[in-house]
């Protein structure tokens, strides 16, 4: 994401997909052959899907309000779709929304058009929650949580997964400063994020089962983690002096199943990157 338009990096060169102005968030269907994204308005948001040629755009939430914008009933009526991420099979896709809440919770609505339903574990937790991610075979979403610490004074987030079938839902990393950004591997072994202690923000792993979680990184600028298609690499922004770059780093595994990283290498970087949209891979 640039200026809010759509690029896509491939083969050293960077082209633009969609010039939009106010798109956000853009991901590849699982078969590469769309791209969802969401299209900020004035107080609102809504959710797209579009061809990866850029024809056949489809809107999928209506949330402008009919009232004139910047009037009380204006504001109260407005609605965000944001974050959206698609389930394994291409049929479906989670996002967030405060439809008919006053916080940010999970919905599911059909890649094709139809009606969102709200996910109702994630009312649970009783607070905003954010960045969604389907497990690759579907019966699971990653997500992100936003708690009040205990200490009372500041706000953290927490990544917590919900079973689809059973509804259940599990933490996968809580306290301390904070993580974020929860990204599957193709494999469903593992979770990638970002783990933020004090001003430094580091790649971490940690096996989607639970348990120990592995520090990747250590440059303390880094966002928006993704795996590659084949779960080898994973690729991330990192904050240099004239803004974010994409770096990717290999992810292996020893002979004591325990994940190790290459060095992270330099990718490309662009200008004005919204690091908060992140990065989508697909081969």
């Amino acid at each position: 994401m640039q200026n809010g338009d759509i690029y896509i990096w491939e083969n050293g060169k960077i082209r633009r997909v969609l010039e939009l102005g106010n798109a956000a968030w853009p991901r590849w269907s699982p078969d590469g052959t769309r791209i969802a994204f969401v299209r900020m308005g004035d107080a609102f948001s809504d959710l797209y899907v579009v061809r990866s040629d850029a024809q056949n755009m489809r809107q999928l939430t209506r949330n402008q309000p009919g009232f004139t914008p910047g009037s009380y009933e204006y504001v109260q009526n407005a609605v965000w779709a944001l974050s959206p991420a698609w389930s394994p099979d291409g049929a479906t896709i989670v996002y967030v929304s405060d439809l008919n809440s006053l916080k940010n919770f999970l919905w599911l609505i059909p890649s094709q058009g139809g009606t969102p339903q709200r996910l109702e574990p994630s009312t649970r937790l009783g607070d905003n929650v954010d960045q969604p991610t389907f497990s690759p075979d579907g019966t699971r979403i990653a997500f992100v949580h936003r708690v009040t610490r205990e200490d009372g004074l500041s706000r953290r987030t927490d990544i917590w997964v919900v079973n689809l079938r059973t509804g259940e839902l599990t933490p996968l990393v809580q306290g301390g400063d904070g993580q974020y950004a929860p990204t599957w591997s193709p494999d469903g072994s593992w979770i990638a994020y970002v783990g933020r202690s004090g001003s430094a923000n580091d790649l971490f792993v940690i096996p989607a089962s639970g348990g120990q979680p592995v520090q990747l990184t250590n440059s303390g600028v880094v966002a928006s983690p993704t795996w590659s298609p084949d779960g080898r690499m994973i690729a991330f922004l990192q904050l240099e002096r004239d803004g974010f770059a994409v770096y990717t780093i290999e992810f292996t595994l020893g002979s004591d199943g325990q994940p190790h990283a290459g060095e992270p290498k330099k990718l490309f970087a662009a200008e004005n990157i919204d690091a908060v949209s992140g990065l989508s891979w697909h081969s």
